[in-house]
C-alpha cells in the first residue's frame, strides 16, 4: 500500500517571489586557491568601505555613539555609516526560520534540495524585512535626529536597507567563490581592526580627554615620563588598558586550547573484518554560533526597548560591564548577566545541535549508514543513538556554558574587542585555518579533491 504524499509546506506561496530573487550562482567550475584568495578579498575590501561611508541625510553629530554599544563588535555595526546594522537583520531572518522548521510549523525537510533552497529564499526575504524594520525602529527612536515620516528619515531607511542586500550578496559570494563565510569575515574584519586599534593606536584626541588612546602606546608614555604604572594597567573603561591587552592574550590562548579538546569515540565497521575507527566528538560541539544567537538576542531587546520601557530594564542587565571596576560597582549587573548568557547559550547549543542534524539520532543514522557500529554494543540505530546521546547532550551543554562564561569573563576583565569579540574571531580564525589548509593541499594535489567529492 503505497504512502500518501506529505502535503507541501504553505511557504511555496513564496516560491514564485523566491525564485525571482537576484542571487549569486554556484559556480560550473572547480575555483582556483588564488581566486579564492581575491574573491574573499573583494568582499572584505566592499566591507570596509560600506564601515566609511556614512548615512546621508543626519542630523549634525548624530549617529556618532554606536547604538549597539559592545555588541556592535558580533554584528559587525558600525556606528552612523551604512554598516550600522551589519549583520543583526541576516542573523535573525536566520534564528526566526531555523525556530519554525525545527518546531515543524513551517512543514519543511532542509534534507530536500528543493525545500532547502526555498527556506535559503525565504531567509533572504526575511533578511531584507528585518533590514528595513530595525533602520525604521532606529529613525523613530530619534538615533539620527530626524523624524521617521520626513524625506530624510525614509532616505536614511533606505540607506540602510540596501546596505543589508549588498551584505546578502557579499556573504553569499565569499560562501560560493572565497573561504568560510561572509558574515563570519565580516566579524573577524571588524574585531580585529578594533582590538589592534585599543592596543596600538597613538593619536590622542578630544575625545579621549588628549590621553594616548591606544594600551600599548599609553604604557611606553607612563614609562618615558615615569608616571605610575598601575594607571596603565587600570585607567578606566572606554579608554583601553593594559590589563585589557593581557585579558586578549589570555582569552586567545584559552579559545585555541579548548577548540583543540575532542572526546574520541572508538567505533568499528560492520564488514571489512571489523577494522577500528574512532569518530570525534568536539568539546566546542555547537562552536561559537550560541553566543552569537544570543547576542542577536539582545541586540533586538535593546532596539524594542526604546519602545517598551519593561524591556528598556530588561536591556539594562543585558548589557555588560566592561572591566574589573565596573564589575565591582554593579556586582548584581554582572551576575544577572552572566547567569543569563550561559543559560542562553546552553539553550542555543542544544537547538542549534538538534536543529542542524548534529544531535545523537542524526548521528547515529550517518553512522549506520556506513556500516559502523559501537564495539561492545549490538548494531542497532537505537542502542547507538542512547550511547551517543550520553556524549553529544553533556558536551554540547557544556561546551556552550563554557563558550558564555569565557565571553562574559572576558568582558568583566576588560578584554580589547570585547569578549564575544575574541572568542568570535579566534574560533573563526581556526576554522578558516583548517579550511584554507584543506583547500591548498586539493590545490597542490589535485587527486585530493577527488577525495573530497569536488
Amino acid at each position: 500500500m503505497e504512502q500518501p504524499e506529505k502535503p507541501r509546506s504553505k511557504l511555496y506561496a513564496l516560491d514564485p517571489l523566491v525564485r525571482k530573487l537576484p542571487e549569486v550562482s554556484v559556480p560550473k567550475r572547480h575555483v582556483s586557491f588564488k581566486e579564492k584568495f581575491m574573491w574573499t578579498g573583494i568582499a572584505l575590501l566592499a566591507f570596509f568601505v560600506l564601515t566609511q561611508v556614512p548615512l546621508y541625510g543626519m542630523a549634525p553629530g548624530a549617529g556618532r555613539v554606536p547604538f549597539f554599544g559592545q555588541l556592535r563588535f558580533i554584528l559587525a555595526s558600525h556606528g552612523g555609516s551604512l554598516m550600522e546594522l551589519g549583520i543583526g537583520p541576516i542573523v535573525t531572518a536566520g534564528i526566526i526560520m531555523q525556530l519554525l522548521v525545527g518546531s515543524k510549523i513551517l512543514g519543511l525537510n532542509l534534507g530536500q534540495s528543493e525545500d532547502r533552497a526555498l527556506f535559503t529564499g525565504v531567509q533572504k526575504i526575511g533578511a531584507m524585512v528585518m533590514g528595513v524594520f530595525q533602520a525604521s525602529m532606529l529613525v523613530i527612536a530619534g538615533t539620527y535626529g530626524v523624524a521617521f515620516g520626513s524625506s530624510a528619515g525614509i532616505f536614511i531607511v533606505a540607506q540602510l536597507a540596501i546596505a543589508v542586500i549588498i551584505v546578502i550578496f557579499l556573504d553569499e559570494m565569499v560562501s560560493k567563490y572565497g573561504f568560510g563565510s561572509g558574515i563570519s569575515l565580516f566579524i573577524v574584519a571588524g574585531v580585529s581592526m578594533t582590538i589592534f586599534a585599543q592596543a596600538f593606536n597613538p593619536i590622542a584626541t578630544a575625545a579621549t580627554g588628549g590621553e594616548l588612546p591606544g594600551a600599548v602606546p599609553n604604557l611606553i608614555k607612563t614609562l618615558i615620563v615615569g608616571g605610575n604604572i598601575s594607571d596603565a594597567f587600570t585607567r578606566p573603561w572606554p579608554l583601553p588598558n593594559m590589563m585589557g591587552v593581557i585579558a586578549t592574550i589570555l582569552v586567545f590562548f584559552i579559545v585555541v586550547y579548548i577548540e583543540s579538546m575532542r572526546i574520541e569515540i572508538p567505533l568499528a565497521y560492520g564488514r571489512f573484518g571489523g577494522i577500528r575507527g574512532r569518530y570525534p566528538i568536539k568539546f566546542m560541539y555547537a562552536s561559537v554560533i550560541p553566543v552569537i544567537l544570543a547576542m542577536v538576542v539582545f541586540a533586538n531587546i535593546r532596539i524594542l526597548g526604546m519602545f517598551f520601557s519593561p524591556l528598556q530594564g530588561i536591556s539594562d542587565y543585558l548589557s555588560t560591564p566592561n572591566g574589573i571596576f565596573a564589575v565591582a560597582a554593579d556586582p548584581l549587573r554582572a551576575g544577572i548577566y552572566l547567569v543569563v548568557l550561559v543559560l542562553l547559550c546552553m539553550g542555543f547549543a542544544s537547538l542549534w545541535v538538534n536543529m542542524t542534524g548534529m544531535g545523537p539520532r542524526n548521528v547515529a543514522e550517518q553512522l549506520d549508514r556506513s556500516g559502523m557500529l559501537i564495539p561492545g554494543f549490538r548494531r542497532d540505530i537505537r542502542v547507538m543513538e542512547r550511547v551517543l546521546s550520553r556524549y553529544i547532550t553533556g558536551v554540547t551543554l557544556l561546551g556552550g556554558a563554557t563558550v558564555g562564561a569565557l565571553s562574559a569573563g572576558a568582558d568583566f576583565m576588560g578584554a580589547l574587542g570585547s569578549g564575544t569579540g575574541i572568542l568570535l574571531t579566534v574560533s573563526i580564525m581556526y576554522s578558516l585555518y583548517q579550511e584554507i589548509a584543506k583547500e591548498r593541499m586539493a590545490e597542490m594535489f589535485p587527486a585530493v579533491r577527488r577525495f573530497f567529492g569536488e
